[in-house]
């Protein structure tokens, strides 16, 4: 079937009038989805002092993401079959029984599944939301109403761990989840109110095995790279997770081609400018924006000696221009055939980005640093819907759903083993960079948990040497990026042009 038959043989959209109704509830249910991952962050001494259990404060986050990690692979093929609208509230629902369970939880125990459910719902509600937005937009909009999607994400990673400090600093740390409650019960209501999509449904049973092989694909996964960057590559943890996320991929691959209503269709992926988009969005938002997050502010804090009291205020050169361009680019690209450019020109400035990164050591100014970080920023802020439309428009009709549900899931595994292996290296070299310097005041430090309060004991030559450390490990991190960032320009390049792009235009 051609590009422009599918387009228009697509699901009606809904009355424009609904629209941004439908939109500001649709807002409401993404923000305590996107900002329960970050509010935590500040929170887990508090929890572990009050329900103890310090041994396992990494499953908080790490439960939460494997779980998540499902749901986003699930949540759109569900949509296809049973209407995205009652999975919506669903998924809701179930993210706010994990909430108040997590408010409620009584031990370490209890906290850990609250969570597993929380990220289950989180996951579903994800895809759903992206998914809902191809049901009542027509193409040629959809990237203008994604990008407020994509707007949220980095304003999450400036204000959630601040939030999370002054809920727990003068509420209680069980209030971050409670508050979750009414904001998503609003939610729901104006979804159940709003939102009214098409009936045409797929039906049909559940891919049952497709579930089971996708959970274990998950489960290797995120737990890889969740460890490696504590136990190392090499370590029993992480080769078996590996291994059992290896055997998942090659069981996903084996039952999806038999399933009638798979989770991850195959013949999908036959199509190259899904393929090429999934890469390009797997690439540079699951790897390299996340590896920046992570690491850059251990540069600003350990060269620069910049503080703050959590990493998005680090990061605000870098994440308010994602949101101003994700915004801009939304816009703009309502002519379709504008998809392919801008992908080419947000990997072009996420690789130019990456490279002069890579450049910064102890004596690179301050302006320049934020000038590195617009620059980055600015393409990723290119890069955060445009891939999921593009997918979305070359998906047929009934596949809308189960191919939001894919890319989705393919971003969080590459953005898992991404982070973990390049985290891995980081901290290699840093660690590597302090040992061999042999400078007075080393000796006694431990690589692995350098912070800015650690160099204020330090004298003067192991302050140096920690910065050129951590100058020399930024350098090989973001050199690894900028050839990631590389390879996400080359698949954008390799995105066929559509002639029925311009016909919708």
């Amino acid at each position: 079937m051609g590009q422009a038959q599918e387009l228009t043989e697509r699901r009606p959209a809904a009355p424009p009038v609904r629209v941004v109704p439908v939109m500001a509830a649709l807002l409401c249910a993404l923000v305590p989805v996107q900002l329960d991952a970050l509010v935590t962050a500040t929170a887990l001494p508090t929890i572990a002092g009050d329900l103890g259990g310090f041994g396992r404060l990494a499953w908080i986050a790490t439960l939460y993401l494997l779980t998540m990690a499902v749901g986003t692979a699930v949540g759109g093929r569900f949509g296809d079959q049973y209407g995205r609208r009652a999975v919506l509230l669903a998924a809701q629902a179930v993210f706010v029984a994990g909430s108040l369970w997590a408010a409620l939880a009584g031990g370490m125990t209890g906290l850990l599944l609250a969570r597993a459910v929380q990220g289950l719902g989180a996951g579903i509600t994800l895809t759903s939301l992206m998914a809902t937005v191809a049901d009542i937009a027509p193409p040629e909009k959809r990237a203008r109403y994604q990008s407020m999607f994509g707007a949220v994400a980095p304003l999450s990673m400036i204000i959630g761990p601040w939030i999370g400090g002054i809920i727990t600093d003068h509420l209680g740390w069980r209030w971050i989840f409670a508050l979750n409650i009414p904001v998503v019960a609003l939610a729901m209501v104006g979804v159940a109110l709003l939102l009214r999509t098409p009936r045409e449904r797929t039906g049909g049973r559940i891919d049952s095995l497709g579930l089971a092989a996708i959970t274990v694909t998950g489960t290797g996964w995120v737990l890889a790279g969740s460890w490696v960057g504590r136990y190392g590559w090499t370590s029993p943890h992480v080769l078996i997770a590996g291994g059992i996320g290896a055997v998942g991929i090659a069981a996903t691959w084996a039952v999806e081609h038999r399933a009638a209503q798979p989770f991850l269709p195959r013949a999908l992926f036959r199509d190259r400018s899904v393929l090429m988009s999934a890469a390009v969005l797997a690439l540079s938002m699951g790897a390299v924006m996340m590896a920046a997050i992570n690491f850059l502010p251990v540069f600003l804090q350990l060269v620069q000696g910049r503080s703050a009291a959590n990493s998005g205020l680090l990061l605000l050169p870098m994440l308010l221009p994602a949101i101003v361009v994700s915004l801009l680019v939304g816009r703009w690209t309502d002519a379709p055939s504008r998809f392919r450019p801008a992908m080419l020109t947000g990997t072009g400035i996420l690789t130019a980005g990456c490279a002069l990164i890579a450049t910064m050591g102890p004596g690179t100014a301050m302006w320049q640093t934020m000038l590195y970080m617009i620059v980055l920023g600015a393409g990723i802020g290119m890069l955060f819907q445009t891939p999921v439309v593009l997918v979305q428009n070359a998906a047929p009709p009934r596949e809308v759903g189960a191919a939001t549900g894919a890319v989705s899931f393919l971003r969080m595994l590459v953005g898992a083993v991404g982070v973990g292996t390049l985290g891995s290296i980081f901290t290699g070299r840093l660690a590597d960079g302090i040992v061999d310097s042999g400078a007075p005041g080393t000796e006694m430090l431990d690589p692995s948990s350098v912070d800015p309060a650690t160099l204020g004991t330090l004298p003067d030559a192991a302050v140096h040497a920690v910065a050129d450390a951590a100058a020399s490990a930024n350098t090989l991190l973001f050199v690894i990026a900028t050839g990631i960032a590389a390879v996400a320009l080359a698949a954008a390049a390799a995105v066929p042009r559509r002639r029925s792009e311009c016909d919708t235009a």
